[in-house]
């Protein structure tokens, strides 16, 4: 692994969202990443998905430590051990609905190449977690409409675990690397009541 510079810190602006009653961090890092080994991984990864050893590009022990003191601060969320994960998106790579069991989740993404013909290949959507919103007819204001993240290098989010999420398809041409991180253990975290 090269030694790198620069922990993944908050840049530019940042906002905690008031989402639906939940609290979600957006905002940007700048993890220090091996720029050349993770354009060499992406340039092997033009469809589907593939897992990149985390330590291959950044300095894990201080990615957790940002994460982790990320989500303590943004969402007063006690952490234990935060779990990183890297994998390259290429076309038609998508996640389907999801829920996950972790206190919080975050997605950086790392790097953007490629063009996609609109703004919505690889986003990272976010679902309303509210009672009743899956039996409205059409979703909109003030239910059932989910906040549509879109892919941009540095672009970083983080919620609650429990929170519903999924990835929109990935365009063909257009390849993104993103870590995720989450910690192991379900802390003192609000479900929508």
């Amino acid at each position: 692994m090269t030694t790198l510079s620069a922990p993944p810190v908050p840049g530019g602006q940042t906002t905690l969202e008031d989402l639906w009653t939940t609290p979600v961090w957006l905002g940007t890092t700048q993890p220090g990443v091996d720029h050349d080994l993770l354009r060499a991984q992406m340039l092997r990864t033009t469809h589907g998905a593939r897992d990149i050893d985390p330590g291959d590009i950044l300095d894990v022990g201080q990615a957790r430590a940002a994460f982790g003191t990320l989500a303590r601060t943004a969402l007063q969320v006690g952490t234990d051990e935060v779990q990183l994960s890297v994998q390259i998106w290429g076309a038609d790579h998508r996640v389907p609905l999801a829920y996950g069991h972790a206190a919080w989740t975050a997605w950086c993404y790392l790097a953007v190449d490629g063009h996609a013909p609109h703004d919505r290949s690889g986003a990272v959507c976010l679902h309303d977690p509210r009672a009743g919103c899956d039996a409205a007819n059409v979703p909109g204001l003030p239910w059932g409409r989910a906040i549509t993240l879109k892919a941009q290098a540095g672009l970083t989010v983080l919620a609650p675990g429990w929170l519903a999420h999924s990835v929109l398809p990935v365009s063909a041409g257009h390849t993104l690397a993103v870590l995720m991180a989450h910690t192991s253990v379900n802390a003192a975290v609000g479900e929508p009541g």
